[in-house]
């Protein structure tokens, strides 16, 4: 059977998480990336405002090191006829006359720490990219071999050799920190209990008019019953909050359903029917659902329509919710911690002290404190090391590396 991340990481989250995206919807996700030896190669795109930008960009990732780069105006193959793609409409209107950038990246690396220095590189093109005006987001990746041969040509303006590559890869990395120490671990022992309990009685179901609303797969008509299913507290527990993610917080999106949903699972969460596991399945949730507007905002990204009215419904939530701290595990205050986080509210004292509990507490009143701790764990966690540098309000990177840590092993 799945585990809560692993059901959630694949229905709930857009990236970043199982299967996360760069903006340009590729495969962003260095989780799964290998952690042995090359010839793993990693892929970038970059877009520039000019083609004098994009050839400056091109020229300085040849210095980096990249093995293959080329440069194409933005959908190129809109216009050429021999394209499949000729013709078509632009899925990329607001970045007309712009160029993009592509290459790929290999060869040797300062030591065998792959997923810190294939961070350090998505860094150092980000930060190339927006000194030239332009963006750039995460690197995809898969084998050296596949990746040179899938790689387009059309507009290749460099291609080295490894004899070439290697050594510029290795001056470009002199530049880059190493790791500071070993990454964190959660150190947090959520194998809660789990089992049936007495049913719950929702008030909240029968004051929306759920006919009126939407979910991932068409009207919310069928998120009563969802809802009643979790609250009979039974069996069939994980298979329903499985169903309920996958509708209301469909890999990451907001619905109109969704927030009226989550007000509604807010309550079940606070019955002291709940087995501890199931308790934390619920805090989970809502956690990734209200926080959902704040990473959109973190990376970049344009919020889904109802984004904002999830995240003011959960924390409209916490004050309650904090309630349960007297009386819940560890790892449930864990999650209530983030909450409070999330919703700026006082926390209780608390002697957590893993990294997201640690930057949620210095969240509490001290943003500065906050970014303070950011950077620090961002020495040893890559995941961390796009939101110390990136320009989003400090909240919103704040609450999106809370997020990351939520998920560390």
């Amino acid at each position: 059977m799945k585990t809560l991340y692993e059901r959630l990481i694949a229905r709930a989250l857009p990236r970043r998480s199982a299967g996360t995206r760069a903006r340009d919807g590729r495969p962003n996700d260095k989780r799964s990336r290998p952690t042995g030896p090359l010839p793993w190669a990693q892929t970038f795109r970059a877009t520039l405002p000019s083609r004098a930008a994009a050839d400056e960009m091109a020229d300085a990732l040849a210095v980096r090191g990249h093995l293959l780069v080329a440069v194409r105006e933005v959908d190129h193959f809109l216009k050429d006829r021999s394209s499949w793609w000729y013709g078509k409409p632009s899925m990329r209107p607001d970045e007309q006359d712009h160029w993009d950038v592509f290459s790929v990246a290999s060869g040797p690396l300062p030591d065998d720490d792959v997923e810190w220095w294939q961070a350090q590189e998505d860094q150092a093109v980000r930060r190339l990219a927006v000194r030239l005006g332009g963006r750039a987001g995460g690197s995809g990746g898969g084998d050296l071999d596949q990746v040179v041969r899938s790689f387009t040509r059309d507009g290749l303006v460099h291609e080295l050799d490894m004899a070439t590559a290697g050594p510029r890869r290795l001056a470009a990395f002199a530049e880059s920190p190493a790791r500071a120490g070993e990454r964190e671990a959660r150190s947090i022992d959520d194998n809660l209990p789990d089992r049936p309990g007495d049913a719950i009685v929702l008030q909240g179901i029968s004051k929306v008019d759920w006919a009126g609303l939407v979910h991932a797969y068409g009207p919310a008509t069928d998120v009563p019953d969802l809802l009643r299913g979790l609250a009979a507290n039974d069996d069939r527990w994980g298979d329903l909050h499985d169903e309920f993610v996958g509708a209301v917080i469909h890999q990451g999106s907001t619905y109109s359903a969704s927030a009226p949903a989550l007000q509604v699972l807010a309550e079940l969460a606070n019955s002291p029917a709940l087995a501890p596991k199931r308790r934390l399945d619920l805090l989970y949730t809502l956690f990734v659902a209200g926080s959902s507007s704040a990473q959109a905002d973190a990376y970049g990204h344009r919020a889904d329509n109802h984004a904002t009215e999830v995240q003011t419904t959960v924390v409209g939530a916490v004050d309650e919710l904090l309630l349960l701290w007297p009386s819940v595990s560890r790892a449930e205050q864990r999650l209530l911690l983030l909450l409070a986080a999330l919703a700026a509210r006082p926390v209780p004292e608390s002697d957590l002290n893993d990294p997201a509990s640690r930057l949620a507490l210095a969240m509490d009143g001290d943003l500065q404190k906050a970014e303070a701790t950011l950077r620090e764990l961002a020495t040893r966690n890559e995941e961390l090391i796009e939101l110390v540098e990136s320009p989003a309000p400090l909240r919103s990177r704040l609450v999106a590396a809370l997020e990351r840590l939520l998920w560390e092993p």
